[in-house]
Order: C-alpha cells, then sequence, then structure tokens
C-alpha cells in the first residue's frame, strides 16, 4: 500500500496506474472525493451447493431467480444492521417490490469474522442466506468453504479488482475511515490523529468493534499506522499510536456506534464515514456531530457480499444480490452515504448530491490493499499485540 499523501494531480496521476480506471476514480471523487480500494486478491476453488444439496449455477436467468424468490418469501443476514450502508431501505425495497420479508436485525452487529463462522457453524442447519464483509474476508470466506458462487446480470460492470474471479464475493460499496466527533462531550474537534493523541479525551475515543474481528476496526488501526510513520506493512505504528490513547486514559473499549455516540459514553467515534454521517443526520443535532475526514490517516476500503454456500433460501439471497447492483439498489445505498461500487454508472439525484459530502474533505484519502500477504501479516500482528499493548490482557 502507498501513501498518497501529496498534491491533488499527483494522487490522481497515481491512482491511474493502479487497477482502478482513471474515468472511475474522476466520477467516485466527484460525488465522494475520494479514492477507491484497490483490491489484488487470490483465487481459491468451491462448491455451490443449496442446503438441499442442489448445485446452482453460477449465473441464472433473473426471471428465474425472481420467480423462485417470490415462492421463498424469506431472506435472512448477517452483519447488516439498519443503519449501516441504509440497509433498512433496501430490504424495504425487496419486500415491497417482490414480497420477500427480511429478518436482518437480530445479528446485525456481527463482525465480518463472527459472520463467516456463523455461515460454518451452521452448515448443518442452515439459517443466514447472507452475509456482508469486508473485502478482506471475502477471499478467507471462499477459502474456508463458507460461500456460493454467484455471478449477477452485471458482473462485468464490477470492476475486476472488486470481485472474486470465480463470483464467491462482490464489492458493493465502500468508505472512508472518519472520526464522528460530540463536541459537547470531546470540548474540542480533532482534525487530525495528532491532534487526538495530544488533546484531553479522557475516556471518549472508541473504535468500531475489536480489530482482531472486525474489518471498520482494523481499519482505524490501519490509518493510525499511517498517521505514526508506519503502513499497512508497518502495522504496529497504528497498535501503538492507539496504546499511546490508552496510556493517556483517552481510549475507552466502548464500541463506536449509534448508541454510544448518542448517549455520550463515546465522544469521538473512528468509524466509516457513511456511518458517522447516517449518525449525524438521525441525531438531527441532539447532540450534534461534526463528522471529520482526518488529514493525516484516512484509509478506503471496501466491503463485500457474500451467500451461504447452503442457504436456506438460495434464490432470495441471488435477487437481493441482483437488486442491490442494480441501478436502483445503488442509488438506495447512497443514500446510506456509501460509495456504490456502479457510481459512475448511475445519474445520482440533485437533491441526493447535494447531501453528500464535501469532496476537499478526501484529498488525502489512502487507498486500502487486500493483498493477501500484507491484510495477513497485519491481522497476524495486531492479534498477536492488541491485547497485551492496548487492552493490557
Amino acid at each position: 500500500m502507498v501513501n498518497y499523501r501529496d498534491d491533488a494531480q499527483q494522487y490522481l496521476s497515481r491512482l491511474n496506474a493502479s487497477l482502478l480506471r482513471r474515468r472511475r476514480f474522476l466520477k467516485w471523487c466527484a460525488a465522494f472525493g475520494t479514492g477507491a480500494l484497490i483490491a489484488q486478491v487470490t483465487s481459491c476453488s468451491g462448491s455451490n451447493e443449496t442446503a438441499a444439496g442442489e448445485e446452482l449455477p453460477v449465473t441464472i436467468p433473473l426471471e428465474e431467480i425472481i420467480e423462485k424468490a417470490r415462492a421463498e418469501g424469506e431472506l435472512r443476514a448477517y452483519g447488516m444492521p439498519p443503519d449501516w450502508a441504509n440497509w433498512q431501505g433496501c430490504f424495504a425495497m425487496l419486500e415491497q417490490e417482490y414480497g420477500i420479508v427480511s429478518t436482518y436485525e437480530p445479528e446485525g452487529g456481527l463482525s465480518s469474522a463472527e459472520e463467516i463462522q456463523k455461515f460454518l457453524a451452521e452448515v448443518n442447519a442452515p439459517v443466514g442466506d447472507i452475509a456482508d464483509v469486508g473485502i478482506v474476508y471475502g477471499p478467507e470466506a471462499k477459502a474456508q468453504g463458507a460461500t456460493a458462487a454467484f455471478k449477477v446480470s452485471r458482473w462485468d460492470d464490477i470492476p475486476e479488482n472488486l470481485k472474486d474471479p470465480d463470483g464467491h464475493w462482490a464489492s458493493n460499496y465502500g468508505g472512508v475511515l472518519a472520526f464522528a466527533v460530540n463536541p459537547t462531550k470531546a470540548g474540542s474537534v480533532p482534525k487530525t490523529w495528532d491532534e487526538l493523541v495530544s488533546g484531553s479525551f479522557s475516556n471518549m475515543v472508541a473504535i468500531n468493534g475489536d480489530p482482531r474481528q472486525s474489518n471498520s476496526a482494523l481499519l482505524a488501526v490501519i490509518g493510525a499506522a499511517y498517521a505514526n510513520g508506519g503502513s499497512i506493512d508497518d502495522i504496529e505504528k497504528g497498535i501503538d499510536l492507539f496504546a499511546q490513547l490508552k496510556q493517556k486514559g483517552s481510549f475507552t473499549p466502548a464500541k463506536a456506534d449509534t448508541a454510544g455516540l448518542q448517549s455520550g459514553e463515546v465522544g469521538i467515534a473512528i468509524k466509516p464515514d457513511f456511518l458517522a454521517l447516517t449518525d449525524r443526520d438521525t441525531f438531527a443535532g441532539n447532540p450534534a456531530i461534526e463528522v471529520v475526514i482526518p488529514a493525516d490517516g484516512a484509509v478506503a476500503t471496501n466491503y463485500a457480499q457474500i451467500i451461504n454456500k447452503v442457504a436456506p433460501h438460495p434464490y432470495a439471497a441471488r435477487l437481493f444480490q441482483e437488486f442491490i447492483f442494480s441501478d436502483e439498489g445503488q442509488l438506495e445505498m447512497l443514500k446510506g452515504y456509501v460509495r456504490p461500487t456502479l457510481i459512475d454508472l448511475l445519474t445520482i439525484p440533485a437533491d441526493l448530491q447535494a447531501k453528500l459530502p464535501d469532496p476537499a474533505q478526501y484529498q488525502s484519502v489512502i487507498p486500502a490493499t487486500t493483498e493477501t500477504a500484507k491484510i495477513d501479516a497485519a491481522k497476524a500482528i495486531v492479534e498477536e499485540q492488541w491485547g497485551p499493548k492496548v487492552l493490557g490482557q
């Protein structure tokens, strides 16, 4: 991974040399002002069996999917809470258009690792159909045999670096690390990681879960590493920064979720921008929230959809994938402030465009990588050092 903290022209030219096409990046910048995730993943084989042992084709005519999904009438999702990527709106539209009732709140708080483990644990009595995981967990889910292969009808529109070549996962949106700050609670609004470390924020700085299991929490450690002179290849620098926050009494093990931020238990929540912006809108000033993209360590990331290898509602699972990669579904997710994968193919309504963040905040965004070796090495170090260095255990 390369740190692109330089002037805007260098940023564009370097990203043009990456796997993303320049026209896609420019349109992403126009709407959001940020780079996309650079994903390089390995391929491995996997079967595509349903709960009944029936192997489904990797591609299926949409008409057949709709007919059989309607007959199933149900869908259960893991790791997809209502306020994340506007899943509530997406599931509501699925029911409105196809009569499919979705269950997604009970397991909405599961981390990426927990979602995969749920799939594997249920192999003989499947419950979950789909899951939304950090893109770094897509290859892992496939390697463990937890996923079914399926390619939506718009598969060719998805960039090669944002999908598994065999169809086991595909990224449908992304985000950027942000600080969601309650100024009344925090007393001031840090604009950088350096200000976060040097400021006085007693027991109020939180991340979105445990970085040993959660993609967005791991993203926070990666961002901290860049801010502290490190990188994905020197993740210890990020752990060290959080150790400093812990030593000062600033870091709290409370989760940087909506409830913690709204109650005041958390004063500064480090989480993806789309979650921070959604919280800001939901709170409607009670409390007032300021969303900051840190200038010295804002890392981009993407998330991926996976289908349970033994999904009890295999056609409903596939119909949901078709829906979220449609223009209608991509726009519905955009309402939740994520960056849809197919944004360059969308016509964004003026009122929605007006609500999107100021692109100027995103000029120093660091594209992340999903190079398997780098991610595995970083995760191993976090798993080894996070407990003793940050949690004191």
